[in-house]
């Protein structure tokens, strides 16, 4: 010992000592290449040895003889798998197991396809005992790669069985097997962790949705109907649902990405295939009846999202608030003949965050009210149905704009303001147009609706001005439910009042001059005064008063309305010195408001435009009146632009 310490170097202890290989050094790269790769290269090998030496024989044996060969074989390795992971699991054993496992499926699919000494009923009832038998041994093993390699197997032969259906008998054995095959796959994957256990769920999905799409092309292809019952069918598309659900309760996480929504998607389209099929094959149902159907059943999950998935709520809320919008438009357009409605799903938010106290959707449900809003303005329905979807829309939207500013939502009001006062705008037309519609007056005019509806949403856009719709709502004083006059403005609302009130203004000139009734256009001239005398009163007390664009077009604004006024009600050509004569008018006063407000811009724009009236008088309109208009016209142009001069001479000084 002492002799072996002083050639060595190294005390005894020191030389028992294994050699460790650190991280990073290229003998670890030599490990795995000896452990793992040329193991598997030897497998590899002794595998294609012995199914060399078969080949030599293989044709002089008798099928009973194959058959066996290729059982034990498996039976072999299986059984020489399972004991090399139970002592030692490494990647080599377990290619050995999977090997023997692959093996006794073989023989079992031969036993019926290449040698015909068993029934299709017979393999299949054999497979489904195999994968039962490795998913059970998973537990020992502790891999859920043999329940992989069991379920493979067993989804070939659910495939083979699916080919080979002949009837309802068939139908219901695969059903037992695919049930069964899917309980122990969930039984074993229960006692593993949350990966294996979503892993079996999505897998058992598939099986069973791999049965129903069978069911679905039967009698396609010009090929006869096998089946005669739907009772398995239902049973099939349920349990989906369920194990949707389990998937789930299990991914209920508000960090998962969310492909879980592929799954409803799936369900969904599975529904849709589904309905469809009972109606065609067996049930002959309704239009209506099928839409209520494929409405309750998403309600329903709806419904559960919000009960046991709030943790993912969000997402699931959205894809299932988008499947009920389509299909109340779809069961609307049966029942009523107009794509409206969707508003009751805005509803069904509200209350389902009352009631399940799930996350506010303020944003969605405006959207939705917007979006039913336009639905009614923009179609033609002669049910009052209509009418009470607007009032609907109206109610809801009033509770959206309030709970956002109650809950303090600033980031969304504007948004959600702009949507209000589309929806405010579209409902005032679409309620006169459909009560006007279901009354069936045959002498009233088409215009009626309309000018009506115009009138209504001027008033309205006037209403919310004076109660400080368009005023900024962050303002600690402001009040929902009142006028809130003392609050400063909105810079982005102010650009919306000129938007809205411009649309408004230049809709009503195309009411007027279009109206076939005189009292029509008497109400829309009237409706358009007053919006453009609201917009010209913001224009002048906001900051751009001083404005050159601003006089211009307050004054270009009035001009045209006097025109159109003169156009509808008088049908005068544009020759006609009465333009004119208005046009001076105008000027008039613009030049008289310009020196009032000190507002030189319209003084300016007065000024412009009585030259370019004096211009119309002599090159336009002198060559198509005759003489006495032509006298009259002249001195009433004369008198006004003396007129404008007095004014200049009288205000110019006291301006100054």
């Amino acid at each position: 010992m002492p002799g072996n310490f002083a050639a060595t170097g190294k005390t005894p202890k020191e030389e028992k000592r294994p050699i460790i290989i650190q991280k990073g050094e290229p003998k670890d790269r030599e490990a795995l290449v000896g452990k793992y790769i040329i193991g598997a290269l030897a497998t590899v090998l002794i595998f294609v040895a012995a199914i060399s030496f078969i080949g030599l024989v293989w044709n002089r044996m008798t099928p009973e003889i194959k058959l066996s060969i290729i059982a034990l074989a498996g039976a072999a390795l299986s059984a020489l798998g399972f004991w090399l992971i139970r002592t030692k699991k490494n990647p080599i054993t377990s290619i050995i197991l999977g090997t023997g496992a692959g093996l006794l499926f073989i023989a079992i699919l031969s036993a019926n396809l290449a040698f015909h000494l068993i029934g299709n009923n017979m393999s299949i009832l054999l497979a489904g005992i195999w994968a039962v038998l490795f998913m059970i041994s998973s537990r020992y093993t502790n891999l859920f790669f043999t329940t992989i390699i069991a379920y493979i197997g067993s989804y070939i032969t659910l495939m083979l069985g699916l080919v080979l259906m002949q009837g309802d008998t068939e139908l219901l054995l695969l059903f037992v097997f695919v049930s069964s095959i899917s309980g122990v796959m969930m039984y074993t994957a229960l006692r593993k962790g949350k990966a294996e256990l979503i892993t079996g769920l999505v897998l058992s999905m598939v099986s069973y949705t791999s049965i129903l799409l069978r069911c679905y092309g039967d009698g396609f292809f010009e090929s006869g109907y096998l089946l005669n019952g739907y009772a398995v069918q239902i049973a099939l598309i349920f349990i989906i649902y369920v194990l949707m659900n389990l998937l789930y309760k299990v991914i209920n996480t508000t960090k998962a990405i969310p492909v879980y929504l592929i799954a409803s998607a799936v369900t969904t389209l599975l529904t849709v295939l589904f309905i469809g099929y009972l109606n065609y094959t067996y049930l002959d149902l309704s239009t209506i009846t099928c839409y209520l159907l494929f409405f309750a059943i998403h309600l329903i999950q709806f419904i559960l999202n919000q009960i046991y998935y709030k943790r993912m709520e969000k997402a699931l809320t959205r894809y299932y608030t988008v499947i009920l919008i389509f299909t109340s438009l779809f069961i609307n357009i049966e029942l009523y003949e107009v794509p409206t409605g969707i508003i009751l799903i805005g509803l069904l938010l509200i209350a389902s965050e009352k009631i399940w106290k799930g996350e506010s959707r303020l944003f969605l449900i405006g959207a939705i009210s917007l979006l039913d809003a336009i639905f009614l303005v923009s179609n033609y329905s002669d049910s009052l149905i209509s009418s009470v979807y607007g009032v609907i829309q109206l109610g809801v939207m009033g509770y959206v704009l309030w709970k956002c500013m109650e809950s303090k939502q600033y980031a969304r009001i504007n948004g959600l303001k702009i949507m209000g006062i589309v929806v405010v705008i579209a409902v005032s037309f679409g309620i006169p147009s459909n009560l006007i519609n279901s009354m069936n007056l045959s002498e009233i005019s088409e215009y009626t609706a309309g000018v009506i509806g115009y009138f209504i949403a001027v008033i309205a856009t006037i209403v919310l001005l004076s109660y400080g719709y368009f005023k900024n709502w962050r303002n600690e004083q402001f009040r929902f439910f009142g006028k809130n006059a003392g609050l400063e403005e909105d810079k982005g609302m102010q650009v919306l009042i000129y938007v809205v009130s411009t649309a408004l203004y230049l809709f009503g000139l195309v009411e007027m001059r279009a109206a076939d009734r005189i009292y029509l256009q008497l109400i829309a001239a009237l409706a358009v005064i007053a919006i453009a005398l609201v917009q010209s009163k913001l224009l002048l007390s906001g900051g751009g008063r001083n404005s050159l664009l601003t006089g211009i077009w307050i004054v270009f604004k009035y001009l045209i309305l006097t025109w159109t006024v003169l156009w509808s009600f008088f049908d005068l050509n544009i020759t006609s010195a009465s333009y004119s004569i208005i046009g001076l008018m105008v000027a008039i006063g613009s030049i008289s408001a310009g020196f009032k407000l000190r507002n030189r811009s319209i003084r300016l724009y007065g000024l412009v435009l009585t030259i370019i009236m004096v211009a119309k008088f002599i090159v336009v309109d002198l060559n198509g009146e005759n003489s006495i208009t032509r006298v009259l016209a002249l001195i009433a142009g004369g008198a006004m632009c003396f007129l404008i001069s007095l004014i200049y001479n009288k205000l110019s000084e006291n301006y100054s």
